[in-house]
């Protein structure tokens, strides 16, 4: 009995050894698990966090995506008006080459024109030469006549008071034949520095007419449609009257 019973303590001593190391090595099952578990719950939440800044960045993400799509339309339009522009420019260029070709041609033309033109300059300058020395020539003549016109005037100044004095009308007078020797024209040339009135009757065989003129100083008057044979009077206040017979 005694053996028995210490059978049954002994095997009752190692289920209790073998039970204890089951609840021990189950102690520390449970408490690497627990370990575990409060690791994995660490963990998630890190996961979760991670997974919110994920969705957060996502939703940023999305956010620029969109951004970016619209920017990209945007540019896209941009592209096809710039395309639309440079299309316009190649037009522009086009157009400005042929005007540049067109100028080029005009440019040509007028140098071409200015060369003829340096040359005509060149003619007018030596024709300008000749004319100055005409110029001068005359002017040289001018100064010779007009010295000789202030002696004549002298003289005539000299002459006059002998004229009036002698009622004599300060006038030189002659006939020019015109149209074939069927007409005649008198010229009337004043003598005096002043102007004289004279009065010009005509008696013809036909018939008489009259005229009155003004005569500038020094100036002559023509009196036309003479016929030969017609009886011309020149008269003037204070002067003897001048007759003369056309032929």
């Amino acid at each position: 009995m005694f053996v028995l019973a210490l059978a049954a303590c002994v095997i009752l001593g190692l289920a209790v050894i073998v039970l204890v190391i089951k609840v021990r090595h189950r102690n520390a099952l449970i408490t690497d698990t627990l370990k575990q578990l409060v690791q994995a719950k660490s963990e998630t939440t890190l996961v979760q966090a991670e997974l919110d800044k994920a969705k957060d960045a996502s939703t940023q993400l999305q956010s620029q995506l969109d951004k970016a799509k619209t920017q990209q339309t945007d540019l896209q339009t941009k592209v096809d008006q710039s395309k639309d522009a440079l299309a316009q420019l190649q037009a522009q260029v086009d157009r400005d080459k042929t005007q540049s070709a067109d100028l080029q041609a005009q440019l040509d033309k007028a140098k071409a024109q200015s060369a003829d033109l340096q040359a005509q300059v060149s003619q007018a300058t030596a024709g300008s030469a000749q004319l100055l020395t005409q110029l001068d020539q005359a002017k040289i003549q001018s100064l010779d006549l007009q010295t000789r016109l202030q002696t004549a005037e002298s003289d005539i100044a000299q002459l006059q008071p002998l004229l009036m004095k002698a009622r004599h009308m300060p006038v030189t007078t002659s006939f020019e034949n015109v149209h074939g020797g069927r007409g005649f024209t008198l010229k009337i040339m004043n003598l005096y520095p002043q102007p004289l009135t004279v009065n010009i009757t005509i008696e013809g065989a036909q018939k008489s007419r009259s005229q009155s003129n003004v005569i500038a100083g020094g100036a002559t008057l023509n009196v036309d449609k003479l016929a030969a044979g017609e009886k011309v009077v020149i008269a003037s206040e204070g002067c003897d009257p001048v007759n003369l017979t056309v032929q």
